[in-house]
């Protein structure tokens, strides 16, 4: 039974000043020792504060040992507690960039972040640590996008001024009860096309091709129906697109025909324009979309994606004809956003890939 003998007065005045001013737990330490120096056994002290008995015992043991000093904390092995403000640091370091402050990245990588906290700030953090701050503040690690430079002198910035009328002659024949067709073409690559999946283990290895084989695709939208037709040919030449169109007449062998098309040069080819000027073929109008900014305008372009997405994603395809085959099936079987109306400044909502 661990106890604490009589007290004379210098020691219970010493134990009492702590009672009243020390910090936290050596108060309480020394409430333990005067109970015990009273009579109190280890079972009833731990009762009273809550504790256990061994904690009452290693008090005790302590005071026994080094008086008043040894119911102080001892040091403790391990690393150094961690800068209570280490995030705000981080959060606020994030929003100069290594330039601003005389390093020549461009960007802040976690390592780069670590090594300029600890050298400039003598705050030392893991990377570890420093990924999770940024996580906490809603950084992320991800690719950027390439935009127009808006700050670019007015002489170097692409645009089309063209691009309001361009959007209301679309937006007018969408109101009108001609048929509106967005066209444009991809290139379908037996290459496989990777996206992010979801993987456990190791990340997962895509096989390529010994030699790599391409097709085209030529592809026109429906506006209202949804349907995509579509043309695959070894290249994506005008002979070929013309050959596209005289697929598309065939397909919609009377009334009026509104054809969207990007600036590309197939497009408007000499022999694209001699047969537009065809008598036979007066009912097909060209509307063309702004220049440098088709992509935002033109449904069809999300329709690749699903397609590449569902046939050409994270896989290697035996040939270069079983994948034109599966292509085919795919946008044959697949009628890519029903009846609907179209805004003329975004694309159309497609179902989302699975």
């Amino acid at each position: 039974m661990v106890t604490v003998g009589p007290l004379d007065v210098e020691q219970r005045r010493t134990l009492k000043h702590l009672t009243r001013r020390a910090v936290g737990r050596v108060a309480l330490r020394a409430q333990m020792v005067l109970l015990s120096s009273r009579g109190y056994p280890v079972a009833q002290i731990a009762a009273i504060f809550e504790v256990g008995e061994d904690v009452v015992r290693t008090w005790l043991h302590r005071y026994r040992q080094d008086g008043p000093d040894g119911l102080a904390d001892r040091p403790r092995p391990g690393r150094p507690p961690e800068d209570r403000l280490a995030r705000q640091i981080v959060a606020a370091q994030m929003h100069n960039s290594p330039r601003a402050n005389g390093l020549v990245q461009a960007g802040w990588t976690v390592g780069l972040l670590a090594a300029f906290l600890l050298a400039r700030f003598g705050l030392a953090l893991s990377r570890t640590t420093v990924r999770r701050h940024l996580h906490a503040c809603g950084w992320r690690w991800a690719r950027p996008r390439l935009d127009v430079a808006t700050h670019a002198p007015a002489g170097q910035r692409k645009g089309d001024p063209a691009a309001p009328f361009k959007l209301r002659r679309i937006a007018g024949a969408l109101a009108s009860a001609a048929v509106v067709l967005y066209l444009d073409e991809c290139e379908l690559q037996l290459l496989p096309v990777i996206r992010a999946a979801w993987m456990k283990g190791a990340r997962a290895r895509v096989p390529t091709p010994g030699q790599n084989a391409k097709r085209a695709i030529f592809g026109a939208l429906d506006a209202r129906t949804g349907v995509l037709h579509h043309l695959i040919r070894p290249r994506k030449r005008a002979a070929d697109f013309l050959a596209f169109l005289e697929r598309l007449a065939l397909a919609y062998p009377t009334g009026e025909v509104v054809l969207v098309l990007d600036n590309v040069v197939t497009h408007d080819a000499k022999l694209v324009r001699a047969w537009l000027a065809r008598p036979e073929h007066a009912r097909f109008t060209p509307l063309w979309l702004p220049k440098y900014a088709a992509h935002e305008h033109n449904p069809i372009e999300r329709c690749w994606g699903l397609l590449k997405d569902a046939v050409a994603a994270n896989r290697l395809a035996g040939s270069i004809d079983s994948l034109v085959a599966e292509a085919g099936r795919f946008l044959t079987e697949n009628r890519f956003a029903a009846p609907h109306p179209l805004p003329t400044t975004q694309p159309v909502r497609l179902p989302q890939a699975a």
